[in-house]
């Protein structure tokens, strides 16, 4: 066999050729690859959402049947926590019986509460949640935080920060002020970028 038809009957990459595809792959990864547990990350905080809101509707309902004023409920509330074998100090199931979290819950919930002044909740008792992770979150230690009103300042998806979360701090570094929470958590009376 010539040796000019035996290199042409071969097939098979160049080493060129497998470079570049292993290169495009590598960044391909780079860029995905923190996008994918920044995305996993954000879903884990679903139960945030879920816990959170069913704690103001609780909140609210707890004020409308009790004909309190606002200085009253934020009295009562400002300072207690939920958590799912209750063991805060002030529990807010002590006050409000049918807010009660599963027992496999993974977060538990600090409740900061002062009277609105400006914004949507103008005169109501206005709410701003914690929820730290337990051992069993995603970032165990680490904190979303839940405003009484949705905000469009940065970080925030409507009534959720959970940027501390996604970066996987453990503390609030890099929250923001929005709605009726501070970017420490604490609950404000003006609403920010509501």
């Amino acid at each position: 066999m010539p040796q000019g038809r035996k290199a042409k009957n071969q097939k098979g990459f160049t080493l060129v050729e497998l470079m570049v595809v292993v290169s495009i792959i590598g960044i391909l990864a780079a860029i995905g690859i923190p996008r994918v547990f920044a995305y996993v990350r954000a879903s884990e905080t679903a139960e945030v959402s879920q816990n959170a809101g069913r704690i103001l509707a609780g909140i609210k309902a707890y004020g409308d049947s009790q004909l309190k004023s606002t200085a009253d409920i934020v009295a009562d509330i400002n300072g207690t926590g939920l958590t799912p074998d209750g063991s805060a100090t002030t529990e807010l199931s002590t006050i409000i019986p049918f807010l009660v979290l599963p027992a496999d819950a993974d977060f538990e919930y600090a409740i900061s509460a002062v009277p609105g002044t400006a914004g949507p909740q103008d005169g109501e008792a206005v709410v701003c949640i914690t929820a730290t992770g337990l051992a069993t979150a995603g970032v165990p230690g680490s904190k979303v935080i839940y405003s009484a009103a949705p905000s469009k300042a940065g970080g925030w998806d409507g009534r959720v920060n959970r940027t501390p979360y996604v970066s996987g701090a453990t503390d609030l570094t890099g929250a923001t002020t929005g709605g009726y929470c501070l970017n420490t958590g604490v609950a404000q009376g003006t609403c920010t970028s509501c």
